[in-house]
This record gives C-alpha cells, structure tokens and sequence, in this order.
C-alpha cells in the first residue's frame, strides 16, 4: 500500500457518526501569517475536528488526507446558517423550542395531556388554542384552551401547577431536532468538522491544512567583537492562537511568503434561475456577481516586536546561547526545524532561540550626504556579511558589545546567503560633521552656426564635508555622497569613493575618511551640463554684438559680427524704404488737396493756372519718389537675402 493524499473538494450532506479527535503533531509557521497544522489520526476512520469559524474556509480550501492504504475521504459540517437550516423544514421557530407557550401558540391542534392539582393523572385533548385574559381585577393570565376527548372545552392557567404532557411523536421528534440544532450553534464561533476516511487498512493517517496565524517574528541579538567578527542570536517570538495547547509538537519555522488567496467556500452561492412566464415576454434579470471576499484575519498583518536592552549591574560578556535548530535552505524559503518537541498553551507566547553563529561584520560611522547645508552626528551601521547557507529573516536587532552593554536597536532587513547588509543602530556622538553647500552657473562656450547660436553652460555645486573629533581620538567615517543622473562628480580634496547602489535603487559615491585629531575634510564637485540653444534671426544687433564678446573661436566672432553687419543694413534699409513710403503717402496725400481746389476756382483765372501748375508739379515728385521706393525695395529684398543666405550657411 502507497501513501496517498487527497484534496477534499466535495462536501457530503448527511454527517457521519463523529469519532476521536486528532492532536496536533507538527507546525509549520509562516513569516507571511499563515500556519500549516499537521493532525495525527493513525488508523481512525471517522475524526471530528472543532474548527473555528474564521478559519473554516481555510480548511474547506486547503485540507488533505494522508496515510496508506487511504482509497477515499469525504468531509462533513453544518452550513452558514444551521439553525436557520434545521428549522426550516420544522412546524414550529426557533424560539418555540425553547418555550412551552410560544410552541403550544405555534402548533394548533396536536394532542396533550394535561395534569393539574385536582386531575393529578392527567386529561387528554386537542389543543384549540393559548390566548392571554387581561381584567382589571386580576391582572393578565394566559389561558390553554384543549377540547378533551369526552367533548368537553376546558380552559387551563398556566401556573406553576400546571403539567403538559405533548402526545405528538412526530412534533416530539421535531422538538428534539430542533434543540440538538440550537445545541451545536451554541458554541457560535465553532464548527464541527467530520471527516471520514475510507481504506480496507489505514495506517499512519494525517490531516493537514492552512490557517491564518500570527506571523512569527525575529529578535536578534547581536554581540560585537574587537576583531571584527559578531555573535548573532536568533530568536523567534510565537504565539499559539488556533485555540487548543500544543503539545509535544514538532515546530518549524518558515521564512518563506507564498501566494495565498481567500475564498468563501462556506456560504452559500444562489445562482440565477429563469423565470419563465408562458403567457408575458420573459425579462431577464442580471446575474448577481458572487464576490469573494478575503476572511478578516486571513492574511495576518506583519508587526514589529520590540524588545527593550536589559542592564546588568556587574559587566560581563554574554552567555553562549545554543539554538537546537535544522537549519536548511529551500528554492521558496528558508526552514528551521527544532529538534525538541514545543509545548504551547493556547493563547500564550514563546521566544527561544532558532539560529547562533558567528558572522563577518564591522562597525561603521555613515553619513549620508543630502545636498544641503547642515551639521549633525554620523550614524553608528552594523555591516554583517551572511556566510551561512541559509537566508536571515527580516527582524528586530539589539546590538550589544563584547561586554555585554547595550549599544542600540536596530531594523535587521532579509539577508540572503552571501549578501552584505548595513543597519543603523545608534548615532556616534564621537564625531561631528558639517556639510556645507555652494552652487554656482558658469559659461563653458558660445558657438554659432546656421543660424543657431548655441551656448554651453555648467551648473557647478560644491559640497563640503568637515569632521571633526572633538574628544581628539582618531577615528574613521564612511560618508555617502549622493549622485544623480546626468550629473558628473569628482573629488577635490580626499580620497577616492567607490559608486554602490543601495536596495531602493539610489546611487551614492562611499568614501571612506580617516579623521585625526585635527580633523578631515572632504570636498566634492558635482556639475551638471546643458545647453540653450537660440535662433540668432530672432536677435536685435545689440544682442548679438554682446554674444561677439564672448565667443568660444574667431570663426564664431567673424560669424556673429558679419551677422550683425547684415542686420544693421538691413535695419538701415528697412528704415530708408519706410521713409520713402511715407515721403510718398504725404505726396499723394497733397495731390489730392490740391485737386479738390482746383475744381473750386473758376477757369480761366489765375487761381486756377497756380493750382494747375501745383498739381502738375506734384505728379512729377510722385513718380520720383515711387521709382526711389522701388529702388529701395529691391535693395532691402537683397540686404535680408543676404542675412538669410548668412545665417543659414550658403
């Protein structure tokens, strides 16, 4: 026989006889807040299982049958609603099970018998009906009325002297159907889950599934040494909330995040029907979309646990502590099996540790450059290099020195084998720095050609970076200086950096800077070319004259004062045509006066020969001064097509 595992993806209607329960052997608990719970069931074939309600659509989704010898598995539980389920098929509510008046209200009609202090063995009938009588007198009374088998009506107080018998077996029946419903909803928050296995020999059986849990977190301890070197502790915080104790369980934590996804396997999806109407037009209503909807509390939120640096009050270094864990590296996570068995209350926490070794680390002084005038303390980093085969999971860090003292915390990021990290832990009081800010624009070249004039420029920004120790101690600081696209950097006064890249995808220049007891300094030159680039048409000559001045090259002097000589005669001519157009426009203008006059005066006269000859006289100058305007014209049209022909090379 083969061990097998079965999804259970169909859910039996009629529940099988509920058989032992099944403890927990093994968990795995996931970083991402889930938890995959291994239950041993051996060779039982029928195991009931208490499942609360939010994580019954985890089981429903996830759950699987192991063991040999297993052939088939089915799964039973009470719906969404179960009481509502029971009593619908029920002649009587929910709360008629609960309570003689309102059920004898409910079921008209059924057979009793009623016993009282003067009939002790009981008269048999019908109930007709339970009403309330209210007088004045006497208050409210509710009243059973029965028609007795020998045709009498009687009318029975309820009282605390009154017995009823109910003679209905199938309402009897009904009423025991009822409470058991009502008895299993009274837990509210839990399920019962029957799971039946089939097999001819089931040995070695297990079920498995995945829960929602709360995500494991890491605390780590980190001591330093003077070499260089760090002790690191690992230590996982957990906490058991499935509801039940874990005992003797094997415990195994995942570093790992899979895809995990919700779905509401336990409620009920009512799909649309047609209704169809022979004699109207069938209107079809819309489908209602069933949308799933993720559980609250399925996909726990990962949190922070901070731990506090304790103070012992004699120095000694810290006792070595032994994590008796497997440690094994996976394709998706990283795993580590303890090898003692947990006990863990429900409800309760645990911190022990899962991983010690001994890592390649350093201290570092950071200061990280922004570009801004400021003055402040260098960061105290962690650098820690994982040579172990094994990722380090994300977690809090308390750094601690080879004495035992507490130095700070720090935010410990997922360190994958072979990767270097740096984490910040404190600030180092021991070392000030100033960083000073200057920025200027300075001309590189003018150039002009085909008409374009086009002007280099730089934006230069200078950052300083003084340290100081003001204790006198020499020291080192690492300082990282921020580069940005399309900007050159060098340095002035220091030494070379390195460029690195962190994980949000910054770029920085890491220079590392020894600081003696007068002090260092780091200089840094940062610039940033461009050009502007404009169309040398668009100039006046002033403009251009002052653009001569500071050209990169003869050629491009000569270029702009032959395009300024240009534009002073075509300036010129453009000016000489405007004159001699409005030189013409006044001639014309006195022709036209002149003619008027001349119609006023009688001929012949000697008005009339003055105005003549005027007018006469007038008609020359126009014809002058209309040939100069073309003259004009034409040399004007030649002055701009020679600037053009200039400007655009040819």
């Amino acid at each position: 026989m083969r061990a097998t595992a079965i999804s259970l993806i169909a859910l039996i209607a009629a529940a099988p006889a509920l058989g032992q329960e099944a403890p927990v052997r093994e968990v795995v608990l996931f970083e991402a807040g889930l938890a995959e719970l291994t239950r041993e069931t051996g060779a039982a074939r029928e195991v009931s299982l208490r499942v609360p309600l939010r994580d019954v659509n985890d089981v429903l989704k996830s759950l699987l049958v192991r063991g040999a010898g297993i052939t088939g598995a089915r799964l039973s539980l009470d719906g969404q609603t179960p009481v509502e389920d029971a009593f619908a098929s029920l002649p009587f509510p929910p709360a008629a099970a609960t309570d003689l008046v309102t059920l004898l209200r409910s079921v008209p009609g059924i057979r009793v018998r009623v016993s009282e202090p003067g009939f002790p063995e009981g008269r048999e009938g019908v109930v007709m009906g339970v009403v309330d009588d209210c007088t004045e007198e006497r208050g409210c009374e509710t009243v059973l009325t029965v028609l007795g088998d020998d045709g009498a009506l009687r009318r029975h107080v309820f009282d605390g002297d009154l017995e009823i018998a109910i003679l209905d077996e199938e309402i009897n029946a009904a009423l025991a159907r009822g409470l058991a419903a009502l008895r299993e909803s009274a837990s509210g928050a839990v399920r019962e889950v029957a799971v039946t296995i089939e097999g001819a020999e089931v040995t070695g059986g297990a079920l498995s599934y995945v829960v929602a849990a709360p995500a494991w977190k890491t605390a780590y301890r980190a001591v330093t040494g003077e070499e260089g070197e760090v002790d690191l502790q690992a230590w996982a915080v957990i906490e058991n909330a499935t509801g039940e104790d874990w005992e003797d369980v094997a415990l195994t934590l995942s570093s790992g995040s899979p895809v995990t996804l919700a779905a509401d396997l336990h409620a009920r999806d009512w799909r649309y029907r047609e209704v169809v109407e022979p004699e109207f037009p069938v209107v079809v209503a819309p489908a209602p979309v069933m949308v799933m909807e993720p559980e609250p509390g399925t996909f726990a939120a990962l949190a922070e646990d901070r731990e506090a640096g304790g103070f012992a009050p004699q120095v000694v270094a810290p006792a070595p502590i032994v994590a008796a864990t497997a440690a094994e590296e996976g394709v998706l996570d990283s795993r580590f099996d303890f090898a003692e068995p947990v006990d863990l209350g429900a409800g309760e926490m645990l911190s022990l540790p899962f991983l010690t070794d001994a890592l390649e680390a350093s201290h570092l002084s950071l200061w990280k450059g922004r570009n801004a005038t400021r003055t402040g303390n260098p960061q105290m980093m962690l650098e820690v290099t994982n040579d172990l085969s094994v990722r380090l999971p994300a977690g809090i860090m308390t750094v601690s020195d080879e004495t035992g003292g507490y130095v700070g915390d720090a935010d410990f990021p997922l360190v994958a084998p072979g990767e270097t990290e740096a984490v910040p832990f404190g600030m180092d009081r021991k070392l000030r720095v100033e960083e000073t800010v200057s920025e200027t624009t300075r001309q590189v070249s003018v150039r002009a050609s085909e008409g374009v004039l086009t002007i280099t420029q730089e934006q230069v920004r200078e950052v300083g970076y003084l340290v100081t120790s003001p204790s006198g101690e020499a020291r080192e600081i690492v300082i990282d200086h921020p580069l940005a696209q399309g900007w050159k950097t060098e340095v002035l006064t220091g030494p070379e950096g390195k460029a690195r890249q962190d994980d949000d995808g910054r770029r920085w220049l890491r220079t590392v800077l020894p600081v003696e007891a007068e002090g260092a300094v780091l200089r840094v030159r940062d610039v940033y070319p461009y050009e502007q680039v404009v169309e040398i048409g668009t100039l006046d000559e002033a403009a251009i004259l002052v653009w001569v001045g500071q050209a990169s090259d003869e050629g491009t002097r000569a270029y702009l004062e032959e395009a300024a000589r240009l534009m002073r005669e075509a300036d010129r001519a453009e000016d000489a045509l405007v004159e001699a157009e409005g030189a013409l426009g006044r001639l014309t203008n006195e022709q036209d006066r002149v003619s008027r006059l001349l119609g006023t005066v009688p001929q012949p006269s000697a008005a009339y020969d003055r105005f003549l000859a005027n007018l006469l006289g007038l008609e020359d100058q126009i014809a002058e001064a209309s040939a100069r305007i073309e003259a004009l014209r034409e040399a004007a049209l030649a002055t701009e097509a020679a600037l053009e022909a200039h400007l655009s090379g040819e």
